[in-house]
C-alpha cells in the first residue's frame, strides 16, 4: 500500500468536547521489570556508537566492549513502546529463543541482555557484511551452484530450529546477514521477534510474516512450523530468477496469488535453469540439488537475474524507508494510542482491520465519514495491517482531521464497547 510523504499533523483549532472517562495510556513495559531480574549497567560494560538500524520497537546501535574493544550490535527496546502484556512477553520470548538456539553457526549469537529504567538492551554479535541479496548483487557473478550453497544454509537453519521446537515465522532475505565482507563470511539468521516455541502437532492461528513470503496456511489462520519451509522456498525461487513467485500491486493481491499457489517455470530465465532446481521447488528441501557437491551446475545464471534482484531489493528498501519516516515522526504516546486503537478496531484479533471493522469502529465514536471516504482511505484493498493503519492515521484524510485527543477518545470509547476486556493496569 502506498505511503504518502510525511507531513506535519494539523490539529483543528476548535477544542474537542471534554471526555470524562479519559485516562492516560501507560505502557506495561514501564510498570514492571521486563527481564524479571536485576542486570548489570549496559553503559558500564559497552560504549554505544552509531545507529545501525531501526524497527517498530527498538533501535540497533554499534556497541564496543570497554574491556576488549570488540564490536557488537545492541538493540535497545524502549520500554514505553511495550504498551501491552503481549509486547513485553514478545521481548522475553525473543531473548529466550536466541539463547535456546545459541551455538548454531548460522544463527546470530546473543551476548547478553540488560535492562534499565527506560529500555531493554540486547547485545548480539555484529553482522557487518550486509544483506543476502545485496552481497549477490555486489558480486556481479552468480551461479546455480552458489544459489544451492545459500539454499543449503537457509534450509539447514530451518531444520535446526524445528528440531529444537522453534519456528521463525518471518523468514525473508532481509533476515539473513553476513558477518563481514570477506568472500566466505558466514551467513547468519536474525530477527526472532515473531518466533514461537511449538510442540509437535500444535497449530497456530495468528497472522504474522511478510507478504511475499507468508505461507497460504498462515493466511488461512491454521498453520504449524511448515510455514517456514514455504518461506524458505520463496527465497530460493527469488535466488534463482530474481523476482518473487507471487506478485501483485497490493498486499491483498499478493495474498490472493499466494493462496492460488501457481508457480511460473516458463518465463525467462527458467528455461535456462536446471531441471533439478525446478524439481526442488516442488519437492523436499533435502533434494540432491541442495546437497554439498550435488547436482547444481556451476554455470552463471542469466544476467537478468541480477538486475531483477537489484530492482526487487531496492523496491523493498524504499517501502521500509517510507514506513520508518512515518514512525520516526510519531511520538511514543501517539504510537501507544494508535496500537491500542488498532487492537480495539481489529475485532477478530487477526492482525488486520477489514473495511467493515473500520466502519463499525468509527460509527461507535460518531464519525461522519462516508463509506466511500473510508474505502478510499483503505485504497480499496479491503483491509489494512498495522503499518498501513499508522500511516493512514498520520497522513490520511481521516488522520489530518483528528486531533491526538480525539484519537485518545476513540481508544477509550472502544475499550468501553469491548466491555472492559482490557487487562488491568493498561489504563491508569
Amino acid at each position: 500500500m502506498a505511503v504518502k510523504p510525511f507531513e506535519t499533523l494539523k490539529v483543528p483549532e476548535e477544542k474537542p468536547k471534554p471526555v470524562s472517562n479519559y485516562k492516560r495510556v501507560q505502557s506495561i513495559g514501564l510498570q514492571n521489570s521486563v527481564l524479571r531480574r536485576r542486570t548489570d549497567n549496559l553503559k558500564e560494560i559497552y560504549s554505544l556508537g552509531k545507529k545501525l538500524g531501526q524497527g517498530q520497537f527498538g533501535i540497533t546501535f554499534l556497541c564496543t566492549s570497554k574491556e576488549t574493544g570488540k564490536e557488537f550490535a545492541c538493540k535497545s527496546i524502549a520500554k514505553r513502546k511495550l504498551a501491552t502484556k503481549d509486547d513485553v512477553e514478545d521481548v522475553r520470548r525473543e531473548i529466550q529463543i536466541m539463547h535456546h538456539l545459541a551455538g548454531h553457526p548460522n544463527v546470530i549469537s546473543i551476548v547478553g541482555s540488560y535492562e534499565d529504567a527506560v529500555a531493554v538492551h540486547v547485545v548480539m554479535e555484529l553482522c557487518a557484511g550486509g544483506e543476502l541479496f545485496d552481497r549477490i548483487i555486489q558480486r556481479g557473478h552468480y551461479t546455480e551452484k552458489k544459489a544451492a550453497e545459500l539454499t543449503r544454509i537457509i534450509v539447514g537453519v530451518v531444520e535446526s530450529c524445528h528440531s529444537l521446537g522453534v519456528m521463525h515465522r518471518d523468514l525473508k532475505p532481509e533476515n539473513f546477514l553476513f558477518i563481514n565482507e570477506q568472500e566466505e563470511a558466514p551467513l547468519k539468521t536474525i530477527d526472532f521477534g515473531l518466533s514461537m516455541f511449538f510442540k509437535p502437532g500444535e497449530m497456530f492461528t495468528d497472522m504474522v510474516g511478510s507478504p511475499y513470503y507468508v505461507a497460504p496456511e498462515v493466511l488461512r489462520k491454521f498453520y504449524s512450523q511448515e510455514c517456514d519451509i514455504w518461506s524458505a522456498g520463496v527465497i530460493i525461487y527469488i535466488l534463482l530468477c530474481g523476482v518473487p513467485p507471487f506478485w501483485d500491486e497490493t498486499e491483498q493481491g499478493i495474498f490472493d496469488q499466494v493462496l492460488k499457489g501457481d508457480l511460473d517455470f516458463a518465463s525467462e530465465p527458467w528455461p535456462s535453469i536446471s531441471e533439478s532446481a525446478k524439481d526442488l521447488q516442488k519437492h523436499s528441501p533435502s533434494h540432491p540439488w541442495v546437497q554439498a557437491n550435488g547436482v547444481a551446475p556451476d554455470k552463471p545464471l542469466d544476467s537478468a537475474v541480477l538486475s531483477r534482484l537489484k530492482q526487487f531489493s531496492s523496491m523493498n528498501k524504499i517501502k521500509k524507508i517510507a514506513i520508518r519516516v512515518i514512525a520516526e515522526n510519531l511520538s511514543e504516546e501517539e504510537i501507544a494510542v494508535l496500537k491500542e486503537m488498532f487492537k480495539m478496531i481489529d475485532a477478530d484479533g487477526s492482525g488486520q482491520i477489514t473495511l467493515e471493522e473500520l466502519k463499525k469502529g468509527l460509527e461507535k465514536v460518531g464519525s461522519n465519514l462516508k463509506d466511500s471516504e473510508i474505502a478510499r482511505l483503505m485504497e480499496a484493498d479491503g483491509w489494512i495491517g498495522y503499518s498501513e493503519f499508522v500511516a493512514m492515521m498520520k497522513e490520511g484524510e481521516f488522520g489530518r482531521n483528528m486531533s491526538l485527543r480525539l484519537r485518545r477518545t476513540l481508544v477509550v470509547d472502544l475499550a468501553c464497547e469491548a466491555k472492559r476486556g482490557i487487562p488491568n493496569g493498561q489504563y491508569t
